[in-house]
């Protein structure tokens, strides 16, 4: 793991300056007699672990079943965000009560809340949302997640939770003109995860909290150089060196047309695919793993020489329940609820992916992310509602394949949200 070698490098500093330091008050004799031993007792170890059987498949590696969650695109409006959240926040910690994923032997909770696109407003750095088209600034996603947590707090003050604030890298800055820097949009939005961590320490929420970032970026939307941008700004501002989580695709097709001049994206290498899952300092990569060709992309760039070291930290699925019974820790929600849920089911793009990857570590993460409905924009409705059988608000429909239109978008005489597709 990345924290993991970044440890060791530290270590590995200090105790070369302990033995420099120590060296210089040897003579070669007594140097002798303290490097005989240890380099004999070095030896011993070394033919025992060669001698020690080797695990030969992946599969048999997974030890600890992986964290099953809930994520979720937010459509709602910043009038109600408060309300919204909280209620939101009080809903998902209930489901993680319910199907046995607070627990000691789980992985903290992995929930991703997509904000949409990053932009500007009236000079002000936020995002519009997908298909509401609302303009959230990066202050008020910050109290947005401050609320979700208080709600989840005050449900279970000891359910663990990596609450990850994202967004994506469709149509980054377009349409905003020179008010609008992708690098600074990256660079602002690790200060609102920073500044989140500030709060978790502050409300005495450390221990049960941590904030990370989150970015859906797909090789099919903005260019390779326009996302590295993001990915440099956020890694360039990340004080409290926690991960940005990489939950697109891979895949080989062209980007889109850039919106602001007419030509084509920059086309993305390897080395950029690469770059943006896990060569970044702190970037991580939670595949998005909707069918056998997201599948066969992530797992095609693991399996090149020079990317071996790629480490999957679990990942991210779209399907929905045509209905049944579901095993109690599969959190898919009804088909009649979502816009576009389709692909593996959580437990089969888990399957799929141990059974391919090349990686010896264990998967922490499934979340579950299908893609929301647009529903009529006046009629918002709230938790225990008769209108969701679940008793689930709709303002946030679960996430986070947003394939969608450029930003600008009409309302039409029945109230329903039209898309510029």
């Amino acid at each position: 793991m990345k924290e993991s070698r970044v440890f060791m490098r530290k270590q590995a500093c200090s105790l070369y300056g302990y033995w420099s330091v120590r060296r210089r008050n040897f003579s070669p004799v007594a140097l002798a007699r303290v490097l005989v031993p240890v380099v004999l007792v070095l030896l011993v170890n070394a033919i025992a672990w060669y001698a020690a059987p080797r695990l030969t498949s992946v599969h048999a590696a997974q030890t600890t079943p992986p964290t099953f969650s809930r994520s979720w695109y937010i459509e709602s409006s910043v009038d109600t965000e408060s309300v919204d959240m909280q209620a939101l926040g009080q809903q998902d910690a209930q489901w993680t009560v319910r199907s046995h994923q607070c627990s000691s032997s789980n992985a903290a909770s992995l929930v991703i809340l997509d904000f949409g696109e990053p932009h500007t407003s009236n000079g002000i750095y936020g995002t519009y949302t997908v298909n509401t088209n609302l303009f959230w600034s990066d202050a008020n996603i910050a109290d947005a997640a401050k609320q979700y947590m208080i709600a989840w707090h005050a449900l279970h003050s000891a359910c663990r939770l990596k609450l990850a604030i994202g967004l994506s890298n469709h149509h980054e800055c377009a349409f905003d003109g020179a008010s609008c820097s992708i690098k600074e949009a990256g660079f602002l939005w690790a200060s609102t995860v920073n500044g989140l961590n500030t709060w978790a320490q502050n409300q005495g929420y450390g221990k049960q909290f941590k904030v990370w970032g989150a970015y859906d970026a797909e090789t099919t939307w903005d260019g390779a150089d326009k996302t590295r941008q993001f990915v440099d700004g956020f890694n360039g501002n990340d004080t409290f060196k926690l991960p940005l989580v990489d939950f697109g695709d891979m895949r080989q097709g062209a980007p889109l047309i850039d919106p602001d001049t007419g030509q084509a994206e920059q086309t993305w290498t390897d080395e950029d695919r690469y770059y943006v899952a896990w060569k970044a300092p702190y970037d991580i990569a939670l595949p998005e793993i909707y069918d056998t060709p997201d599948l066969q992309d992530w797992v095609r760039l693991q399996r090149q020489e020079s990317y071996q070291d790629l480490s999957f930290f679990g990942t991210m699925t779209e399907a929905c329940s045509p209905g049944g019974i579901l095993p109690i820790t599969d959190p898919r929600v009804d088909c009649g609820t979502i816009f576009n849920g389709y692909g593996f089911t959580p437990s089969t793009a888990l399957s799929q992916l141990k059974q391919n990857m090349l990686q010896h570590d264990r998967l922490y993460y499934v979340t579950s992310m299908p893609v929301p409905y647009t529903r009529p924009v006046p009629r918002l409705m709230t938790i225990g509602s008769n209108d969701n059988k679940y008793g689930e608000t709709v303002l946030f429909r679960q996430c986070c394949s947003s394939r969608r239109r450029s930003r600008p978008v009409t309302i039409s005489t029945t109230g329903v949200v039209a898309l510029m597709l």
